[in-house]
């Protein structure tokens, strides 16, 4: 009933409008207004007391000033007693002098009432100078206006909460001042008049920003209130349905605020985490084992430090079961900027824990097995070499790869298999040193670490590996029968064969192929010259991409001769390599090695721009072939190379024979079809290289329109003393006239090679029997000789070669 009346008051009350207006134009809602009314009429009933004795010690100063005049001692005894029933009337009829803040049904009736009682003081002071004034002298006179000057002033601080309070007390004032020295003569006292003017003026300028300010001020705080009401309710919603929980320490580190879930993830009283420490409550819960991913220390570090922490995760011991708690704090300040504490937030993680380890288990662990898998191998791998430079410690990296296991899988089974496997791997973790680290990195393939003691020799460690090996070729028992698998090791040891992982991964790899060489079950160690090796393959890769650049690869020529006339018509580009320091390297060695790396790009475009460019010096009818490799066929751009490669040399695109491999068909046969067909379109001739080793087929000869097709000098080796040779190499002569395709072949070093070759049908011929690789400058000399009168037969002319 009373709120209801408060807020009628406000939708009705006249100065409503100007409460607006002094909040500079900001609209209020009907709650605010309230709430600016009760704030407005409790600092006023506050400074009440303040007022009340004011007006008594005035009145006493005024009624002692105009006792003393003769003949007006009545009548200022009246005033004073009219003042005195006006304070006895206030003290009376309004609520305590304790600075009572009302009841939203008290607000309208105090607002009036304090209005009303402002408007009474007013009327009497007022009244002062109107009656005494006239006829009192100098002295009383200057009493007079110094009471109602100060009267003035004061009303615009003690009442400014209430603007139309001090409207109703300084107004009566003012208005019979003004009558007052007007009476006593205008010329007289215009100074004063001129006073009340400029504070009529200036007063309700100052009292519209005193005014508006306070109700600013009463507006911010409901809403700071609202905020924190909220705030609170929210809050105490999160964390009576959550698991996290609000903490709050003193700058001491004492909990001051304890939530219900912190006691209930503590284990705690509520009493026993009151102002308990909160370093003292992660240390004593400490769990005695050091365990991953336990950030206490570093906690506890920024707690003594005042420093903000976020999302630490604790490993704590509580009530014998492990739990895991996630701790972010912030630290707070006073007034001042002295630290006062932390507040921040907590939540029991123990769930996540669990499906980390989880997770992080099936990452570094093999499903079926159990072991570590490549991952965790890698990790122990890394940490090896770690203790080897730091520690001077020795390990055995032992790579193992199961004999005849996929026999298994496909005659019993993966079932079986998997069986077999499993009983595989209890037995080589068995058999090593127990500070051993074993990961299955493959199907059937397994390494390990094993860390040599001081006492383990090279022979010792053979022992141990030939252990692991004799046991593991004992025969497994299982559900589907007895099955038997051996196993193969090679070994490389770290440091002493090398520290680089891979390097050391690479010769334990040779060791372990030259072990299956060699026959099953079989143990080898890493080598010297298997390091040398991989060295120097390693510096040969590097090496291989700046070969070109400092003129390292050059091109040797090899001619093709017509298998008719014996003439040459082709030369086949040939790229070499002369390393600085290890000399020529053999083309089988540099070019997988290229092709491996990438390398084959730059050194296959170089080559082609130095072939073609010194093919335009030689006689029209002699062309020139050049070998692709596959990579450069599955770039995607070689007919635009080959293209701009014979626009800047002004070779004819006739004079010009690609090469490619057959292991161009790894990337497919309709890739090498479209390739060959753009390199027609340019009127560049294709052929097939090394037929009858690779990937080729009969259906990719029909499907690819090869120009050529060259017979591999491993067919032409065997000549005509194997039946079965003879047959492939007439057969693959047909094949190539039934599709309209020249054969060439490879390999001819003799006389018989020559006249065997000639009788079947073959085109062209190369080999040493017609000459060697040559260098391009010597090129020009080779065919002066070479030309003649005659056809002669080439082994005719086997001295030039």
């Amino acid at each position: 009933m009373g709120e209801r009346a408060g807020m009628a008051f406000l939708r009705e009350w006249p100065g409503k409008g100007f409460a607006a207006r002094i909040m500079r134009g900001r609209s209020m809602t009907a709650e605010q207004r309230l709430l600016v009314r009760i704030d407005q009429v409790e600092a006023i009933n506050r400074l009440r007391p303040v007022a009340i004795l004011a007006h008594l010690l005035g009145a006493l100063i005024a009624l002692d000033a105009l006792v003393a005049r003769p003949g007006g001692a009545a009548i200022a005894a009246a005033w004073f007693a009219v003042m005195l029933a006006a304070l006895i009337f206030d003290i009376l009829s309004g609520p305590p002098l304790a600075g009572h803040r009302p009841a939203r049904d008290e607000v309208a009736a105090q607002y009036w009432r304090n209005i009303a009682t402002c408007f009474l003081f007013g009327a009497v002071w007022g009244s002062l100078p109107l009656i005494f004034y006239a006829s009192a002298d100098e002295s009383v006179r200057h009493v007079l206006t110094v009471l109602m000057t100060a009267y003035l002033a004061s009303s615009a601080f003690i009442l400014a909460a209430l603007p139309l309070a001090v409207f109703a007390f300084s107004l009566p004032i003012a208005i019979m001042m003004v009558v007052t020295f007007m009476r006593a003569g205008v010329a007289d006292h215009a100074f004063e008049l001129q006073l009340i003017g400029v504070y009529a003026l200036a007063f309700p300028i100052a009292l519209r920003q005193h005014a508006g300010a306070f109700a600013e001020r009463v507006v911010a705080m409901a809403q700071v209130r609202e905020q924190t009401q909220l705030i609170a309710l929210l809050l105490h919603d999160f964390e009576a349905n959550s698991s996290d929980w609000h903490w709050q320490c003193d700058s001491q580190l004492r909990l001051v605020r304890v939530s219900d879930s912190l006691v209930r993830q503590s284990g705690l009283s509520p009493a026993a985490l009151d102002r308990l420490r909160l370093d003292r409550v992660l240390t004593t819960g400490a769990s005695p084992e050091e365990r991953a991913g336990d950030r206490r220390e570093e906690v506890l570090r920024h707690l003594l430090r005042g420093e903000a922490f976020r999302d630490c995760s604790v490993l704590l011991m509580i009530d014998g079961h492990e739990r895991w708690w996630s701790i972010t704090g912030t630290p707070t300040y006073d007034r001042d900027g002295v630290f006062a504490g932390f507040r921040g937030i907590g939540r029991d993680i123990g769930a996540q824990k669990t499906k980390e380890r989880e997770l992080e288990y099936l990452a570094h662990h093999d499903s079926l097995t159990g072991v570590g898998n490549r991952a965790r191998f890698n990790q122990e791998l890394l940490r090896a070499r770690g203790l080897a430079e730091a520690a001077s410690r020795r390990f055995a990296l032992v790579l193992f790869d199961l004999d005849d296991f996929k026999a298994i899988n496909d005659t019993a089974g993966h079932s079986v298999g998997d069986t077999v496997l499993q009983t595989t791997t209890r037995r080589i973790a068995g058999f090593l040193p127990r500070d051993s680290v074993l990961a299955r990195i493959g199907g059937d393939e397994f390494a390990a670490i094993v860390a040599i003691k001081d006492d383990m020799d090279t022979v010792r460690l053979r022992e141990i590996v030939e252990k692991v090996v004799h046991e593991v070729a004992q025969p497994v028992e299982t559900p589907a029968g007895t099955f038997k698998v051996g196993v193969s090791a090679g070994v490389a040891v770290l440091p002493d064969d090398g520290r680089d992982p891979e390097q050391l991964m690479q010769l334990a790899d040779i060791a372990l192929y030259d072990a299956k060489s060699r026959g099953k079950e079989q143990v080898r160690l890493a080598s010297s010259e298997a390091g040398a090796a991989f060295a120097r393959r390693k510096q040969l890769e590097l090496d291989l991409w700046k070969a070109v650049s400092r003129g390292e690869i050059f091109i040797e020529f090899q001619p093709v001769v017509s298998a008719r006339s014996g003439r040459p018509i082709l030369f086949e580009a040939l790229a070499r390599w002369r390393h600085p320091v290890y000399g020529l390297v053999e083309p089988g060695d540099f070019v997988a090695l290229a092709e491996q790396t990438g390398s084959i790009d730059e050194i296959g475009a170089w080559v082609l721009a130095e072939a073609c460019g010194r093919a335009t010096a030689w006689p029209q009818a002699v062309r020139v072939a050049v070998n692709i490799s596959p990579r450069q066929l599955e770039n995607g751009d070689l007919p635009q190379r080959v293209r701009g490669v014979l626009e800047a040399t002004g070779l004819a695109p006739e004079r010009l024979e690609i090469e490619v491999t057959e292991s161009a068909y790894r990337g497919g046969v309709d890739l090498v079809a479209r390739v060959v067909a753009q390199l027609h379109a340019l009127g560049v001739t294709v052929a097939m290289d090394d037929f009858g080793t690779g990937y080729s087929s009969l259906s990719s000869l029909r499907e690819v329109p090869f120009d050529k097709i060259k017979i591999d000098q491993s067919l032409v080796g065997q000549g005509a003393a194997d039946k079965r040779t003879v047959s492939v190499l007439r057969s693959i002569v047909t094949i190539g006239r039934t599709l309209g395709m020249q054969v060439t072949a490879e390999g001819v070093e003799t006389a018989e090679h020559e006249a065997f070759l000639r009788g079947i049908g073959v085109d062209s011929l190369q080999g040493f029997y017609f000459g060697r690789p040559m260098p391009g400058d010597a090129v020009a000399a080779f065919l002066a000789a070479q030309a003649g009168p005659n056809d002669a037969p080439a082994s005719s002319r086997t001295s030039a070669a």
